[in-house]
């Protein structure tokens, strides 16, 4: 179902080996990497908010974007918050439905850690930190001890 590429030659033996262990779940056959190359401009919960010019963040000093008027804080009531301000609101499950995204919010140990985006094709899309955007058939391939698993479906009308 897709194709598995070479990482990219940032990866060194030993960001290979603690990706295996954060990733247990990732398996080439379920995964496409090349979707596009690794960037410290945005991150994972900006790519699922559609938004490559910014990382988003809620950090306290100010460093990164966060959307005006939401806590900076690092709690799901806060991401979830974020997300509203672009037109989310939660959501039962990631099934697909016609003319909406769909987001998920992963959690560890109650905290955010992780957001995912689904595809119109069924497929979700991840971005690995400063690494590539990824393409994952289902949303297991990313759970793990990093990012836990996903918790909080989001969607909203795709515009």
């Amino acid at each position: 179902m897709f194709k598995w590429a070479q990482w990219p030659p940032e990866f060194t033996l030993a960001t290979t080996a603690d990706f295996g262990r954060d990733f247990p779940n990732l398996r080439p056959h379920l995964c496409e990497n090349d979707v596009s190359p690794g960037t410290h401009s945005y991150n994972c919960i900006a790519w699922a908010a559609s938004d490559t010019t910014a990382w988003w963040e809620p950090d306290p000093l100010y460093q990164y974007y966060w959307p005006d008027g939401v806590m900076r804080d690092y709690t799901l009531s806060a991401y979830i918050s974020a997300f509203r301000t672009i037109g989310y609101e939660l959501c039962d499950d990631g099934t697909p439905e016609s003319n909406v995204e769909k987001i998920v919010i992963f959690t560890l140990g109650g905290r955010p850690k992780h957001a995912a985006r689904l595809l119109q094709d069924g497929n979700w899309t991840s971005k690995f930190g400063d690494f590539e955007d990824i393409k994952h058939a289902d949303l297991d391939c990313v759970s793990g001890p990093l990012y836990g698993s996903a918790h909080r479906f989001m969607k909203r009308p795709v515009s």
